[in-house]
């Protein structure tokens, strides 16, 4: 049985054929490709590009004319203001203490096939022991389906996007607990969700493009709301371009980093992050050397706890996108790595994704504009300046792509292989894969954490 899915990757949509017969995907050998970059140093306090860095409410000039790959040393280490001494320590002493984690993987039977959303859970990451949490009625819209998964602490939720208001809660013993609709009867492709400790709300963020009427209206927005009252969601504006969608999120302490797309009708040189306080909702805006970003916003405090990582698309198929590094204190913002048109060069086509091993290497989904579906799984070595192409058939579409456990020290992600598309597992020490085949189209994936 064959059922059309199609995902949404930000800018585009991609028709994706995927069958349901159980079979089992050999493991792919390694790449050949490789190439050496300039060596980054991960936690490097210097900014090294071009743009403008400063938050704009910061009345400081950016530095403009250094290179954006070479990397200098910089003993003084920059310490944010703070007029209690001790709050770091605190905070960190108190950080709950992760005890077990589970992979949550969300399917489509169809981007047009009404409801046609499920739910797997594999506790403990067990891979051969995969259980679908059961919804009445399916999740999606009476349009469509394509979703995402957000997790925190005390349980997780599925995201209707395509069309859908709607929010699905689970508790943490994978039992569906409710729908929530937070605009009924109103188009938002919502991207993610996360939870604010310090208000106890939820805060959502959602794409909104020039083909809907409601662009204009939420384009620029966060919606937050209280599980109890979802009816009484409020708006919070987030960029004075009214362009600008909202898309994936990371909670750092008390500030909500959130990836900002569409600047300009897609026709900007910059990109931009809005930065909420948690506690006030305040904003302040971290500028981009480059548009669009599309991955997640990737925080590995094992690695490196100063700084954020990002993928930005640019534009699609024109190589002017990048691997980003942004300063959680200062809001500086550094070049990692840089899009090609070299033809036969690794880095010919377009940033997606990315997660951060514990070990400190890089592993990003990167879709190759020469074979329009021929997408890659790119290893990246700081330390080495080393890029290497490990795995392909990668589907790059999916809401959340790739995730990394800190627990088993392993990644997941999505490959297809003809008609049929598998999860799959590499140990990020040993290089061990393992794959499961997926009864319908792939729509995200999250490594979720219980905590003591």
């Amino acid at each position: 049985m064959k059922k059309i899915v199609f995902s949404v990757f930000s800018l585009i949509l991609l028709v994706v054929l995927v069958s349901c017969e159980d079979s089992t995907l050999p493991d792919l050998p390694d790449m050949e490709e490789s190439m050496d970059v300039d060596a980054f140093e991960i936690g490097d306090e210097e900014t090294t590009d071009d743009s403008d860095q400063t938050p704009v409410n910061d009345s400081g000039e950016p530095d403009g004319d250094s290179d954006e790959t070479n990397v200098t040393d910089d003993d003084s280490t920059e310490t944010p203001d703070t007029e209690e001494p001790d709050e770091t320590p605190d905070e960190e002493v108190s950080e709950p203490e992760i005890t077990v984690s589970h992979l949550i993987v969300a399917t489509v039977g169809g981007y047009d096939v009404p409801m046609s959303g499920h739910v797997y859970y594999a506790k403990d990451e067990k891979l051969n022991d995969f259980k679908e949490i059961p919804v009445a009625g399916g999740m999606g819209s009476t349009d469509g389906a394509d979703l995402n998964v957000s997790a925190w602490e005390n349980g997780f939720a599925v995201l209707g996007r395509h069309d859908s208001s709607s929010l699905y809660f689970f508790t943490p013993d994978f039992e569906f607990e409710q729908e929530i609709k937070i605009k009924p009867d109103t188009y938002i492709n919502m991207q993610d969700m996360v939870y604010n400790p310090y208000k106890n709300e939820f805060i959502v963020s959602a794409l909104n493009f020039d083909d809907f009427d409601s662009k204009t209206t939420f384009s620029n927005k966060l919606f937050i709301f209280k599980k109890d009252s979802p009816e009484t969601a409020e708006m919070l504006e987030i960029s004075d371009n009214e362009s600008a969608s909202p898309a994936k999120m990371k909670v750092i302490g008390k500030k909500l980093f959130v990836a900002l797309q569409n600047l300009e009708n897609n026709t900007s040189a910059k990109g931009e992050i809005a930065v909420v306080d948690l506690e006030d909702h305040s904003v302040e805006r971290i500028t981009l050397p480059t548009t669009n970003p599309t991955g997640k916003i990737e925080y590995n405090k094992n690695v490196d706890k100063n700084h954020i990582y990002l993928t930005t698309t640019g534009n699609w198929k024109q190589g002017d996108g990048a691997l980003l590094q942004v300063n959680i204190d200062t809001y500086e913002v550094k070049k990692v790595l840089s899009e090609s048109e070299e033809e036969n060069n690794i880095l010919d086509g377009d940033f997606v994704d990315l997660s951060i091993a514990d070990n400190g290497d890089f592993f990003i989904i990167f879709s190759n504009n020469i074979l329009y579906n021929d997408n890659s799984l790119l290893l990246y070595k700081p330390k080495e300046g080393n890029i290497s192409k490990i795995d392909s058939k990668i589907n790059a579409f999916a809401a959340n792509p790739i995730d990394y456990s800190s627990v088993s020290g392993k990644i997941y992600y999505f490959v297809d292989d003809k008609s049929d598309t598998y999860l799959k597992s590499r140990d990020t020490k040993t290089g061990k894969t393992e794959t499961v085949l997926l009864d319908f189209g792939p729509a995200a994936l999250r490594v979720k954490y219980d905590y003591k």
